[in-house]
């Protein structure tokens, strides 16, 4: 890791000095790695303002603070199940000891753990600059990230576990990796919410997407994936293609998904 650490006193003073060459900075693992797409010569760290290392109940969401680490959000009964299963993703203690929820969003690898199934869960993100507060889904985050690099991301909003007359929210997640602790080459996540499906995936060395449900064969089949050390392209496409039908089908889908 590189960059000049500048300490500051409180978030207004956090964002007058982010500039292009700057980057927030949590103390988490991702930044300097080489996929993470953060790179900057000036690191603000963030100070403990109020709400960013909390969890809570709001308006049927649960809102994770960004500086809510792995082991507190798996610690804590607020947390869902479904994003549970992706927090356990990070194989390593440790890393589960440093990466937070909101890093681990605002570094966007392509590798990461949560990103998928916050995409298929409907998931918002709560972000702060200096013109405002914001409070957007996932997926528009994901499209219009340039129009965001300059903010903080202040918080995760994520859905509460669903029951009774309200169970049709249902989110499943897998994770493809040569070990427990490697990173994944594939990380597939789909979600359904009263009759509507949401997909998410990361794909190793190619990026993420969140391809439409009613056409996300045609879609998947344009996205840009490449040969590497962990697969092909066939390949890839393949495991993805069958994960993604499976699940369907075990939420409740009719007819197979369009591939």
């Amino acid at each position: 890791m590189e960059g000049e650490l500048i300490k500051v006193s409180g978030l207004q003073e956090a964002l007058a000095l982010k500039e292009p060459d700057a980057a927030f900075f949590a103390g988490g693992t991702g930044i300097g790695y080489k996929d993470s797409g953060i790179h900057a010569g000036k690191l603000i760290v963030i100070p403990d303002i109020q709400g960013i290392r909390d969890i809570s109940e709001e308006d049927g969401y649960i809102r994770i603070g960004a500086l809510v680490t792995f082991t507190d959000a798996l610690e804590c009964p607020l947390t869902p199940d479904y994003l549970k299963e992706a927090l356990r993703f990070c194989g390593s203690l440790q890393k589960r000891n440093m990466a937070t929820v909101g890093g681990n969003v605002a570094s966007w690898r392509c590798d990461s753990y949560l990103i998928p199934t916050l995409m298929a869960s409907g998931a918002e993100i709560c972000l702060e600059d200096k013109d405002g507060s914001y409070r957007i889904g996932i997926d528009r985050y994901a499209d219009e990230r340039d129009r965001y690099a300059d903010a903080l991301i202040t918080a995760v909003m994520v859905k509460a576990e669903a029951s009774g007359d309200d169970a049709d929210f249902k989110v499943l997640s897998r994770r493809y990796a040569n070990t427990v602790e490697s990173h994944a080459y594939l990380t597939i996540a789909m979600g359904r919410d009263d009759g509507e499906y949401r997909i998410g995936l990361a794909v190793k060395g190619s990026g993420i997407f969140h391809p439409d449900i009613m056409n996300w064969g045609v879609s998947w089949k344009m996205a840009h994936v490449r040969d590497d050390m962990f697969g092909t392209e066939e390949y890839k496409r393949y495991i993805t293609c069958t994960t993604l039908e499976a699940m369907y089908e075990d939420l409740g889908g009719e007819g197979g998904s369009e591939s």
